[in-house]
C-alpha cells in the first residue's frame, strides 16, 4: 500500500478558516483529483515496463481516504495474472495443433521475452483462453495453467511505487493550491 501524508491540507484549513465548510470541500476535491491522476500514473508506469493491458491493472486498484486523520492511500489486491494476459504469439488459439518444434512465445517484461517449450494456447469450455502445458510428459491430461506476476507485484516494484508516491504528493500540493485559489477568488462557494 502506498500512503502519503496529506499535511498540505492543513494549509487549506488555515487559509480558508474564514469561509465555513470551505476547507473540507477543498480537501475532498483535491483528494479526489489526486486519486484520479494516481490511477492513471500507475497504469502508465506499469505499462512502460510490462506488456499487460491497462484493464487488468485498473481492476485491482483501490483508494482509501481518511481526511480526518489527514492521510489517504492506494492499494492493489489480486491474484497472479494469467500468462495469456501478456503479449504472446500466436495471438489467438490455433485451429490445429502446431507442428513439432514450434513453441509458444511470451513476453511479460518488455524486451525480455522468450519461447516456452511444450506450452500451448487453448480455449476452455468456459470460454477462458489461457497458456497451458502438460504436466506429465506427452499424455493429454492433466494440464497446468501458466501465470505471470500479479498486479500488486508489478505496482510494488521500487521504481513504480516510488514514482507513484512522488507524483501523488506533487499532484496533491498542486490540487490543494488550485482549490484554495478557487475559494479565495470567489469561483467556488
Amino acid at each position: 500500500m502506498i500512503e502519503i501524508d496529506a499535511s498540505a491540507l492543513d494549509r487549506a484549513e488555515k487559509l480558508l478558516q474564514g469561509i465555513p465548510g470551505a476547507a473540507k470541500k477543498a480537501a475532498n476535491t483535491a483528494a479526489r483529483k489526486t486519486v484520479r491522476g494516481a490511477r492513471k500514473d500507475a497504469v502508465q508506469k506499469v505499462r512502460e515496463r510490462y506488456t499487460i493491458k491497462s484493464s487488468y491493472v485498473t481492476r485491482t486498484i483501490s483508494f482509501s481516504t481518511n481526511l480526518g486523520g489527514m492521510y489517504f492511500g492506494f492499494q492493489s489486491k489480486g491474484r497472479v495474472n494469467d500468462l495469456a494476459y501478456f503479449k504472446h504469439s500466436p495471438g489467438s488459439v490455433p485451429k490445429r495443433r502446431p507442428p513439432r518444434g514450434k513453441y509458444l512465445y511470451s513476453q511479460v517484461v518488455k524486451g525480455q521475452g522468450g519461447t516456452i517449450a511444450h506450452a500451448f494456447l487453448a480455449k476452455m469450455k468456459s470460454g477462458h483462453v489461457g497458456v497451458f502445458h502438460r504436466t506429465s510428459g506427452n499424455s493429454s491430461l492433466p494440464i497446468e495453467k501458466l501465470s505471470g506476476p500479479s498486479t500488486p507485484q508489478m505496482l510494488g516494484s521500487p521504481t513504480v511505487a516510488d514514482f507513484i508516491q512522488k507524483r501523488m504528493e506533487e499532484r496533491l500540493a498542486a490540487n490543494v493550491d488550485h482549490e484554495i485559489n478557487a475559494f479565495l477568488m470567489g469561483y467556488r462557494t
